[in-house]
């Protein structure tokens, strides 16, 4: 029995260990509003429960949920390439905007069908290009991808906004917003009472598409073997400017695709002034899901659970809903850290050795 064990739990180490952060995150968060509310039963009653009650918190978690599974896909891409492009956050920005553009300015009327297809496979090639950039930089001269990525996420942003600004305002409403996006172009609504919308089919078809393509086919395998070992993926005859660039590619396309879905199913014109965080949200839950596109609805969901549940209790209780940026930030070190249940992981490896050799003996 304890062989079976040990052999379960390195075989899931990485999944076991993420979860534990999780459930360390989650029970540190309870312990914070001990501390800090003067109502600690109650507040923690509703931060646990209310996310859940009614339909219309529910279905706000989903709608969060859709775009940040793509940036996260997509991050899932970079990490495996052992590349930390922060790109997708301007990504995002700058793929809703550039579609909304060509919806609304460029593009004849297509079938309801046709358009949101047409508009996503714009986002995606927005997507690819702008994450192709800082990849080239950073195989061709070297230079350092995250702060090229940061630097360039303002770049898309303002970018985005100038579009918004000089070729697509609509000068009717008196706040800055683009001219309407046509109703064929919309995605439509599933669930009544909500902002849920059909492009968390999309979301599942890339999480499913991206574990095919990194899992099961051989381009996939070559990515993730440069990510554990690029030296010997390199003697190994892999193309590894090909493949970085790939991945890197690919990934920006996921996050185009996110940022499609997120402006066609929630908003029926363009205004966003400022950055969205869904790039940013999406490394994060690539480091938690360890770059497993499997893993990564899970995680969203999570994100979305406390973040709710945070503003919940922030608008109806003593406690400030900062709080659970606290608990992320300590999710992401426990995930992160090399060593964090790491002897617990050798313990059993040297168990399952030492049964395999009294195995043997006998």
């Amino acid at each position: 029995m304890k062989m079976k064990l040990s052999r379960f739990y390195v075989k899931n180490f990485e999944l076991i260990r993420t979860l534990i952060a999780i459930a360390v995150g989650f029970i540190l968060s309870l312990l914070c509003i001990i501390f800090i509310s003067d109502s600690p039963v109650e507040s923690i009653v509703i931060y646990i429960t209310r996310p859940f009650v009614g339909m219309r918190r529910i279905g706000t978690m989903i709608e969060y949920m859709i775009p940040i599974i793509c940036t996260g896909v997509g991050m899932c891409y970079m990490l495996s390439v052992a590349r930390f492009n922060l790109i997708n956050e301007g990504v995002v920005f700058i793929s809703a905007s550039f579609i909304t553009f060509v919806a609304t300015m460029l593009t004849p009327n297509l079938p309801p069908i046709m358009f949101p297809i047409f508009l996503m496979m714009v986002g995606a090639l927005v997507g690819a290009m702008c994450a192709s950039v800082p990849a080239l930089l950073q195989l061709k001269w070297k230079t350092n991808i995250i702060v090229s990525t940061i630097m360039l996420n303002f770049v898309l942003m303002f970018g985005g906004i100038y579009i918004l600004q000089y070729w697509m305002r609509d000068p009717a409403p008196t706040f800055i917003g683009s001219f309407r996006l046509p109703m064929a172009a919309q995605l439509s609504y599933i669930i009544p009472g909500t902002q849920v919308h059909t492009g968390i089919f999309v979301a599942v078809l890339v999480v499913l598409f991206s574990y095919w393509f990194l899992y099961r086919t051989k381009k996939g395998y070559e990515m993730r073997l440069i990510g554990k070992n690029e030296n010997f993926a390199k003697y190994s005859g892999i193309n590894i400017f090909g493949a970085v660039l790939s991945a890197q590619a690919m990934g920006g396309a996921m996050a185009g695709i996110g940022g499609t879905i997120e402006q066609l199913g929630r908003f029926d014109r363009f205004i966003w002034l400022g950055q969205t965080g869904y790039g940013f949200d999406g490394m994060m839950l690539a480091l938690i899901a360890r770059a497993n596109p499997l893993l990564i609805p899970i995680a969203a969901f999570f994100l979305a659970y406390i973040r709710i549940g945070a503003d919940i209790v922030g608008q109806t209780t003593d406690v400030p809903a900062e709080f659970v940026m606290v608990i992320q930030a300590i999710i992401i070190m426990l995930v992160a850290a090399q060593s964090f249940l790491s002897k617990s992981k050798q313990r059993s490896v040297v168990r399952l050795s030492t049964g395999l050799i009294e195995g043997k003996g006998h």
